[in-house]
């Protein structure tokens, strides 16, 4: 079946469409009463009431249908009797195919059929069946292709396409691309049954773009991207593929509603894909003035660089006409949002040079600079405004005088104050007095108390009406910061006289005084200001937080804390950061804690505000608060904040507290590509120093090697990569990262030489470290315990101990005190070493150096002894320990190392002893599964198989259920058991007793688990004389 194109008729004037519904309604027959029966009946919902009455009434003479009552039937026929559905309604049309009017009966009948009963294989045997009426109607199929393209039925679009005139191909197109908005897949809640099945809609898309020889017809292309938006990412998806694999032009008319209504203009990358489909999937393809205008107008907001070459891009295409003042503005808006100055100064320029800049878009301009901090640009631009002779408002002449108090051109800030007292008219004054409040803060800063009250009494004089209690608090700011508090305490009570006096007056009293340290006029301030029926809120205490937390008095934050809440007055956001200042520095683990539970608070949002967010990540990634930290980090994920390149540096230090490192390389994406901000040199560090603590050295050198560029390196940034060297053991690379710096200008700091040294002297390279150590004091820069610990190790390492303490004795006269770590790195060199004799002396000295030995000392102190064959000395060093004073504790490796101990000395029963004092004890953790496997291997190498099975049993319960205490016992200790039960002939007895195999070795992710794994580390971490890379990460 071909259609044929339609004859043209000659209509009445007025528009096409609207002259084919008014034939077609002409043509209609009056309503019958079949007719009006039959919509009676489809009123219910039931298509058997709508056969009945068609088949009792059909035969009536003057059975006509309508438009409205023939589609009726056709969709109740496909639907309850499809059999007979073809048959019925090919005998109807036939009967009345003059009377009916032929073309419409026919499009209402396979309306109903298609699209009502959703069956397009019945529609196109209706139409095969009506030839003689079809094969002139090009809109019939219309209809069919709309019905296949509802179904996902891609061959049969195809099929159909292909034997479409030419002339009428278009119109089909359009006709299936709206059938295609009704598809399952594009349905929010796809109805069961039929479809196309996966990927059926993105064929026939395809197909569709295959007959369309260029382009797609753009008003039905924007329908259907509206259609998908509306239902989800998956329509949506479904349609950009097929556009993207057919490499026809998305129509410009779609763009904009992506970019505003889709998450593809929330993201940069989002916005280049939209670019590529525009383009028809070519990197050079032309755009039209419409695609570019919805494109800048994203880019703007993300990526300055696209911007500016597609702004090129457009004026060089000659796309039509030139950019038009509006559409300017609009960028310039948008780099405001951005805090994108370059492409805002393009446009600018562009203006400039067409004479084009009005008032309106030197404002916009200034709001730029002004987000960016960029105040002496802002104010520049009230010269150029005099150049060309455009005059300022009064608004904007406020906004100057800001500006130039901001940037310190006080006599520019003077000359728009009288500029804008000459103004008439133009508002309510709020600008003019914005301009005196800002002159009055100025004054206030630069310790000019009295210029402050002289532009007080000019207010007054000029413009009385304009003074209010903003005003004066501003004036009495100026007062109590600078020291002048008499002069502030008559001018409040000349304000009370007044009747301007309000809570912020108490409040900038308050901060004053506490300012100048005058604590008990501030608290009687506090308690006046709740007597003359103030309302205290949190700006009143704020401050009292504030000096507290500066000057380190926690107890007296606390009873503030409390008094604010006995008063029902809630933490802000300010209250918040000051408590995380608290937090990051106290001295008191307790005192932190207690800053950082208020983060618990029902009522606290911590993403809804920047510098708490800030803060807390700040304050938690410093205190190691990783429960907290995480719990934030969760919360960032589905508040929508965008953060500022200050707050992605903090987000990446947060990840890598956490150990994710991946989440740091997708923070560090999302801002580079996705948002296209620039990172600072501290952002950059903090990504440089998370791919370093993940060992990815080479991924941090080649990222540094990309920014350097962009981004001026400076010392900390070096120091990250010698810190990467050093733990990979690279000397000579360390070596090359100390000579670019040199050659670089930049002057190596303490750490960056402490990790210098620490590299060479963990590589064995000692002479080399010396040099550097020398290099160092000449420099100017002094060496610390850190850099004198490295040194010491690395001599400790190589076995000369003569070295090691000669230092070590020479830090006395470096004025440096050693520390329980470097003299735990000494106790092992002298163990490792066989200088007995020195090691006991060192610890004896250990209460002339003021520090007590740790878990660490001990562990080391037990090796020795055992080593030397004297158990009883092992545990009297280990129960003196615990019985010094009543916070002595031990971890859990001194109890493995105890054992160890035991069965070296081949005495099982004094480990089985040592086994159970470490449980007994209260003050000694343990035992871990490396206790207990040290004790059965032990156990069983001696003989002893029927206690080793027992250990094994008793290992294997604390590792099991919700909350085991322990991980599961290694392979090796349950090998070496099952070994030692065969070779007793005991395979019968106990065999059935030993843990599966498959226990051995199984991963264990408790809480519990990891902390005892972390208490057994064999010589890391802070206790075990880390070095000079472990104490700088510190």
């Amino acid at each position: 079946w071909a259609p044929l194109p339609a004859r043209k008729a000659k209509c009445p004037a007025g528009g096409g469409g609207a002259r084919r519904r008014a034939a077609a309604a002409a043509a209609q027959p009056a309503p019958s009463v079949v007719a009006e029966a039959i919509c009676a009946a489809a009123a219910s919902g039931q298509d058997d009431k709508v056969l009945a009455t068609w088949y009792a009434q059909e035969a009536t003479p003057g059975s006509l249908l309508t438009q409205k009552a023939l589609r009726t039937l056709a969709r109740a026929l496909a639907r309850a009797a499809p059999e007979q559905a073809v048959g019925e309604l090919s005998a109807y049309l036939v009967r009345h195919v003059q009377a009916s009017g032929g073309r419409w009966a026919l499009c209402a009948a396979l309306e109903g059929v298609c699209h009502g009963a959703g069956r397009p294989d019945l529609g196109s045997q209706l139409a095969e069946e009506t030839e003689s009426i079809s094969k002139d109607d090009s809109k019939a199929c219309e209809v069919l292709l709309a019905g296949f393209a509802a179904k996902g039925d891609a061959k049969s679009v195809e099929d159909l396409l292909s034997r479409m005139p030419v002339s009428a191909r278009q119109r089909g197109i359009a006709a299936a691309i709206r059938g295609l908005v009704r598809h399952e897949q594009l349905a929010e809640d796809p109805p069961g049954g039929g479809g196309g099945g996966e990927g059926s809609a993105r064929r026939t898309l395809l197909a569709l773009a295959a007959g369309a020889a260029g382009a797609l017809p753009a008003k039905a292309m924007a329908e259907l991207v509206q259609a998908a938006l509306a239902r989800g990412p998956e329509a949506l998806e479904e349609v950009l593929t097929a556009l993207e694999d057919s490499e026809i032009s998305l129509p410009a008319e779609c763009i904009a509603p992506l970019l505003g209504g889709s998450p593809l203009g929330q993201d940069l990358s989002g916005i280049q894909r939209l670019e590529i489909l525009a383009r028809g999937g070519q990197a050079g393809g032309a755009l039209s003035l419409v695609a570019y205008d919805s494109l800048l107008k994203q880019y703007a907001k993300f990526n300055g660089e696209r911007a500016s070459v597609l702004f090129k891009e457009m004026q060089q295409q000659g796309t039509g006409t030139a950019a038009s003042e509006g559409f300017c503005g609009n960028l310039l808006s948008r780099c405001s949002e951005s805090q994108n100055v370059a492409f805002a100064e393009e446009i600018a320029d562009y203006l400039r040079s067409r004479s084009m800049m009005s008032l309106a878009l030197y404002k916009t301009l200034m709001k730029v600079y002004a987000s960016c901090g960029q105040y002496e640009k802002a104010c520049d631009l009230y010269t150029e405004l005099q150049e060309v002779g455009i005059q300022p408002d009064r608004v904007m002449l406020g906004c100057l005088v800001k500006f130039a108090v901001k940037s310190g051109r006080r006599e520019l800030s003077q000359e728009l104050l009288e500029r804008s007292s000459c103004m008439t008219g133009g508002g309510d004054g709020s600008g003019a007095v914005q301009s005196y409040m800002w002159l009055i803060r100025a004054a206030g800063r630069d310790g000019e108390v009295d210029r402050a009250f002289s532009l007080v009494r000019r207010l007054k004089e000029e413009q009385p009406e304009l003074l209010d209690v903003t005003v004066y608090n501003n004036l009495l700011d100026a007062c109590m910061t600078n020291g002048a508090c008499d002069r502030g305490l008559r001018l409040m009570r000349e304000m009370k006289g007044a009747g301007m006096i309000n809570s912020v007056t108490y409040n900038t009293m308050i901060k004053g005084l506490l300012h100048h340290g005058d604590y008990a006029a501030a608290r009687r301030f506090l308690e006046k200001m709740k007597e003359e029926g103030f309302q205290r809120d949190c700006a009143s205490f704020n401050s009292f937080l504030g000096a507290a937390v500066s000057a380190n008095r926690f107890q007296e934050v606390w009873s503030l804390v409390a008094e604010m809440d006995s008063q029902g007055i809630a933490l802000d956001y300010y209250s918040l950061s000051i408590l995380m200042k608290a937090a990051r520095r106290a001295p008191c683990a307790r005192d932190a804690e207690r800053a950082l539970a208020v983060l618990d608070r029902p009522h606290v949002r911590v993403c809804e505000d920047e510098v708490l967010f800030n803060t807390a990540l700040d304050a938690l990634v410093r205190r190691r608060d990783l429960r907290r930290l995480a719990r934030v980090l969760q919360e960032f994920k589905s508040c929508g904040m965008k953060p500022s390149v200050q707050s992605c540096g903090l987000l990446i230090r947060a990840r890598g507290a956490l150990k994710d490192y991946e989440g740091c390389l997708e923070l560090w994406r999302q801002m580079v590509e996705e948002r296209g901000l620039s990172p600072d040199d501290v952002t950059l560090s903090c990504m440089l120093d998370a791919l370093v603590c993940a060992g990815r050295v080479r991924q941090a050198v080649s990222l540094f090697e990309d920014w350097k560029r962009h981004v001026t390196p400076n010392t900390v940034m070096y120091s990250t990569l010698l810190k990467g060297y050093a733990s990979t053991g690279e000397p000579k690379k360390a070596m090359e990262v100390y000579e670019e710096m040199k050659a670089s200008g930049l002057r190596m700091n303490l750490v960056s030489y402490s990790t210098l040294i620490d590299v060479q002297a963990r590589s064995g390279n000692l002479e080399q470290a010396v040099e550097i150590l020398k290099k160092m004091e000449e420099d100017g820069c002094t060496p610390n315990l850190i850099t004198m610990s490295a040194l010491i190790r690395g001599y400790c390492m190589k076995g000369d101990l003569s070295s090691a303490f000669d230092l070590f004795k020479g830090m006395h006269s470096r004025g440096l005190a050693p520390d329980a770590v470097l003299v735990n790195t000494l106790l092992d060199g002298c163990v490792r070493g066989g200088r007995f004799q020195a090691a006991e002396q060192l610890f004896a000295e250990m209460p002339r150096y003021n520090m007590e030995p740790t878990s660490a000392t001990i562990s080391i102190m037990v090796k020795m002894w055992g080593r030397r064959r004297r158990l009883d000395a092992a545990f009297d060093a280990v129960r003196s320990h615990l019985g010094s004073t009543p916070a002595a504790r031990l971890d859990a490796q001194v109890g493995t190392c105890m054992i160890s101990a035991c069965i070296l000395n081949r005495d099982p029963d004094r480990a089985v002893e040592a086994l159970k004092e470490i449980k007994a004890h209260p003050r000694w953790e343990g035992p871990v599964a490396e206790t207990y496997a040290a004790a059965i291997s032990g156990l069983a190498g001696s003989g002893h198989v029927h206690k080793a099975v027992e250990l094994a049993e008793e290992a294997a319960r604390l590792s099991r259920g919700p909350d085991p205490s322990i991980k599961p016992l290694g392979p090796e200790a349950l090998e070496q058991l099952r070994g030692a039960v065969a070779r007793a002939g005991l395979e019968e007895e106990l065999g059935g007793r030993l843990p599966p195999k498959l226990a051995c070795g199984a991963q264990h992710t408790s809480a519990a688990a990891r902390g005892n794994a972390r208490a057994t580390g064999a010589s890391g971490g802070r206790d075990r004389g880390c070095g000079a890379a472990g104490r700088c990460r510190r």
